[in-house]
């Protein structure tokens, strides 16, 4: 008898195996409201994420309004009570598209000024929304690419008195995940924090303690001297900290008067430059 060999290709995408050190990130709180966020994006946050130096993942918070450009793309996002939609924004033209997509989501009705949203180059291939992790807390936005999520957060200004929760939050969503996969995902919650760093450090709770790491620039990310934009990382099963690094975006944002805020970036260190 003759036997037939069959060879099977299986085809998984590039994303599967990516991390977080794939992606330039950054987080700046834009301090929109009404009108003025219109100009905020058309100019300050398109900066950011186009030309040279651009970066693939921007989490907003204080998003004022979407620009009135980005057009939505229908599709349906699970988020009980929470309004979050999917829009694709060309910043290019019709006969040279260049098309990202923001991730908004609309939680001050009336002054628009605390809603969130992430601008990201990829679709994502999830919208993550978890309910407020306080009585008093906002929601938090997130997507998750392959095997890597980002979060956009916005912490109380009290202090940043839920800045634990919502980290200890994000841990619970994918510790508690009934898929391996997502399990095992990289993730990262950026944004406003309002509370420093290493006051953050010593409040997150075990077992995310373990299995986080905090990502801040040694500047100050307001003008009045604080700290309270940076990053969180972590993964709920096996955690290594990524060679990234915090810094500020002076060099990518041309009016800084429009926002007290700085935007901060993640990054790897330049060749040569210890990791």
């Amino acid at each position: 008898m003759q036997k037939i060999t069959i060879f099977l290709m299986v085809f998984i995408p590039f994303s599967l195996f990516a991390a977080l050190t794939d992606y330039k990130v950054a987080t700046w709180n834009l301090q929109g409201a009404l009108a003025q966020s219109e100009n905020k994006w058309n100019v300050n946050v398109r900066q950011l994420v186009s030309g040279a130096g651009a970066v693939d993942i921007l989490m907003v918070q204080e998003a004022g309004s979407a620009p009135e450009t980005a057009i939505d793309t229908g599709r349906i996002i699970p988020s009980p009570g929470i309004p979050v939609r999917e829009l694709r924004w060309n910043l290019g033209s019709n006969s040279r598209p260049q098309q990202l997509f923001i991730y908004f989501a609309r939680l001050d009705v009336f002054a628009g000024r605390v809603n969130l949203a992430i601008v990201s180059r990829q679709r994502a291939d999830e919208i993550i929304v978890l309910p407020p992790p306080t009585t008093a807390s906002r929601p938090i936005i997130g997507i998750r690419i392959g095997g890597d999520a980002f979060f956009t957060a916005h912490a109380l200004a009290n202090r940043g008195v839920d800045s634990p929760a919502i980290i200890n939050s994000v841990f619970d969503f994918f510790r508690n995940s009934q898929r391996p996969d997502i399990q095992a995902t990289n993730w990262m919650i950026a944004g406003d924090f309002n509370r420093e760093p290493d006051i953050l450090r010593r409040s997150i709770e075990t077992p995310a303690r373990n299995n986080t790491a905090v990502l801040s620039p040694s500047a100050p990310t307001q003008r009045s001297g604080g700290t309270l934009d940076y990053a969180v990382v972590g993964n709920a099963i096996a955690f290594t900290t990524p060679p990234l690094r915090a810094g500020l975006l002076f060099g990518e944002r041309v009016t800084q008067i429009s926002s007290d805020h700085y935007p901060v970036g993640f990054f790897l260190p330049p060749p040569g430059e210890p990791r």
